[in-house]
């Protein structure tokens, strides 16, 4: 989350005041058949909110609390297990969404309140943290207040932006947490020890200067702090007292993070200790990716012990512990699919019981009560969103807790096939291709279809081939969808990260529409109805698409895409990170200007031949909704009369509220039903 350099002293926000009361609560790939299609599967179903959000299981494993999504609603709701669930209060989505939500004790629940604000022009993300019993009773609407002091006399020097970074509860102290809060120097927070009953607190780690992430051990000890000053980013640990190291700050990893030689070797990611706070988990390269490793904190050279590596594709973990004691008894580990490793036999034993309880699926533990006898699963598949379960590991009991869309339960939804091509310059690259439902996975359709050419955001992302909501509803209308993993994208190593830095509408451009080539020459794209359409860099790609490869495309849509690359880096400074965020990822405003201007869809709208939908929330914190706004002026003032520009008034980067959906869904099916049927 971006972080301004310099805020306000103070932001004043009555919570209570916004807080809702508690309240009772195969498909032939014709164009008639697609249209059949658009009749059989409701827009709504696809753009609801997921039924359920943030599921966490009380200490004790006798109650779950959750976000529950209704009709656009959202509301923090406690089940004890047994009784009707209670409502504890509810948003509309309008001024603030639920963010994160965590049990402190058996009796009190700490919820995330996340808003966007306008800071002297510039829109920021904001929250806040809010605390209530179980009961809804004993509301603390904006509970770090009190830490921040009267009128922001003596304690603070800031209105921080991130109020609800809490890092770990205390043992034997189940209402005090540590929580990570940046009152000094923005993107530089401390740690503190706060009472989340009266809010009362104090300071337990200063910043070592240029740490954004802490991490602490089992005991809530804070024992490593990451992030970066300047360019040179660090990670610093504090291991237990040992006969070769004294218990002091010292750096584990030091490197200069827009050097790509030096990120080769020194790039570390800490996922968190073991029970003994000895032995650190983290990501670090190997032979240029991503390897899961352990490094002992007591050796003198920390030495790592490499627990598994991929030679063509970055390492994703989770790291598995054993509720009761927090040992590390495993990892959930991604490539290009999951890998449950386990060196503990009772945690094997569970795993093979969920998988043949649940087989086929991929399935990741998101909570378990203290004793590790109850634990909440998620279990998750290409073709359907995912659902959760309750799982009674003493009984062997694997019981339905609730699914993200019931809506779509009983709707045929499309699955996602991998797929493998090169580049003109020869560069490896996968992607999933999506076929409307009925079109068997891995055979052509019986002609060749409207297609939608579909990049990701970031760039420094990639799709997995998950459900996501955008794919299957288009495909759901009878279009063919490929998601490409152009070079820059992440999970590849870092080279092909490293391929696509500063390379905006270059040859990351030409990699995508490589890829639509191929689904051409596959006999899959039909090519004279292709449509380019993406959101945050997405929509850059699509504006920079029928920019730089007109011929290819029949029409464009950009939800909030940037569209003047100088523009955005200059917003970009005003945050904390540019060096090694916005100005590493797309070049330096002066010294790369020309590329920018020549790379920069707003100022070439003139060569743009098709029709273009422009949507943008008003409250986007991430792109500037005046990217878009002058994209359309461009593209009115070059004479366009085919452009739609949308603006959202209460939306943000992330569309979170689910009439936003809605209405994005609403005019992307319109406009691409015009411009491909």
């Amino acid at each position: 989350m971006p972080v301004l350099r310099q805020r306000l002293l103070f932001l004043a926000v009555s919570w209570a005041c916004g807080l809702g009361a508690a309240c009772a609560a195969e498909l032939p790939a014709t164009v008639a058949d697609a249209a059949a299609a658009r009749a059989s599967v409701p827009l709504a179903a696809f753009a609801a909110l997921p039924a359920i959000q943030h599921p966490s299981l009380s200490p004790d494993g006798r109650a779950a609390a959750m976000v529950q999504n209704v009709d656009g609603m959202s509301y923090v709701v406690v089940t004890r297990f047994g009784e009707k669930p209670k409502v504890l209060f509810k948003t509309d989505n309008a001024k603030y969404t639920f963010w994160s939500l965590r049990w402190a004790g058996n009796q009190r629940l700490l919820v995330g309140a996340h808003f966007s604000e306008d800071l002297r022009g510039v829109r920021t993300q904001e929250t806040r943290l809010i605390a209530m019993d179980a009961d809804g009773g004993n509301l603390k609407a904006d509970l770090t207040r009190s830490m921040l002091g009267d009128g922001f006399s003596d304690r603070a020097r800031r209105m921080p932006q991130i109020h609800d970074r809490v890092l770990t509860g205390l043992r034997g102290e189940p209402e005090t947490v540590l929580l990570a809060l940046d009152t000094r120097e923005p993107g530089q927070p401390d740690v503190y020890r706060l009472d989340v009953r009266s809010g009362r607190s104090r300071l337990v780690q200063r910043n070592l200067g240029g740490i954004h992430v802490w991490l602490t051990d089992r005991e809530g000890e804070v024992r490593l702090g990451y992030g970066t000053s300047g360019t040179i980013a660090r990670v610093m640990v504090r291991p237990t007292a040992s006969s070769a190291r004294p218990a002091e700050w010292t750096a584990l990893t030091r490197y200069d993070a827009t050097d790509a030689a030096q990120t080769r070797v020194h790039a570390l990611t800490p996922l968190g200790f073991d029970a003994d706070p000895r032995f650190l988990y983290a990501l670090a390269p190997v032979d240029g990716r991503n390897a899961l490793v352990r490094i002992d904190l007591h050796d003198p050279a920390f030495a790592r012990q490499t627990l598994l590596a991929d030679p063509r594709l970055d390492v994703r973990a989770t790291l598995l512990r054993d509720p009761a004691t927090g040992r590390v008894v495993g990892a959930e580990c991604v490539t290009d699919a999951l890998h449950l490793l386990y060196w503990d036999p009772e945690a094997r034993r569970r795993g093979e019981l969920l998988s043949a309880a649940l087989p086929g699926r991929a399935l990741k533990v998101l909570g378990s009560d203290e004793v590790g006898q109850r634990s909440i699963v998620v279990a998750s598949e290409a073709a359907r969103p995912p659902e959760y379960f309750m799982v009674d590991w003493a009984r062997g009991q694997v019981e339905p807790f609730g699914r993200n869309h019931p809506a779509l339960d009983e709707q045929p939804l499309a699955t996602p096939q991998q797929v493998a091509l090169r580049s003109r310059d020869g560069l490896a690259l996968e992607g999933y291709l999506t076929l409307p439902p009925g079109v068997v996975p891995g055979t052509r359709p019986a002609r060749p279809l409207p297609t939608v050419l579909l990049p990701h955001g970031g760039p420094a992302a990639a799709d997995n081939g998950s459900y996501e909501y955008w794919p299957q509803f288009m495909a759901s209308r009878g279009w063919a969808v490929l998601q490409l993993n152009f070079r820059g994208s992440t999970g590849y190593g870092q080279d092909f990260r490293e391929a696509g830095r500063r390379r905006w509408g270059l040859e990351m451009q030409d990699d995508l529409a490589d890829g639509l080539r191929w689904m051409v020459d596959q006999g899959i794209a039909d090519a004279a109805r292709v449509c380019i359409a993406g959101s945050s860099y997405g929509g850059y790609s699509a504006l920079m698409g029928v920019v730089k490869d007109p011929a290819l495309y029949r029409c464009a849509v950009s939800l909030a895409g940037p569209a003047d690359l100088r523009d955005l880096l200059a917003h970009s400074q005003k945050f904390v990170g540019y060096a090694t965020h916005a100005e590493a990822e797309i070049g330096t405003w002066w010294g790369d200007r020309a590329q920018l201007r020549q790379t920069s869809p707003a100022l070439r709208a003139a060569e743009i031949r098709v029709p273009v939908l422009l949507m943008h929330g008003a409250n986007d914190a991430t792109v500037p909704v005046e990217q878009s706004r002058d994209m359309a002026e461009a593209l009115q003032k070059a004479g366009r009369t085919d452009v739609r520009y949308v603006e959202l008034p209460l939306g943000d980067h992330a569309l979170s509220r689910q009439q936003d959906r809605e209405q994005f869904l609403a005019e992307v099916e319109q406009f691409l039903r015009k411009n491909l049927d």
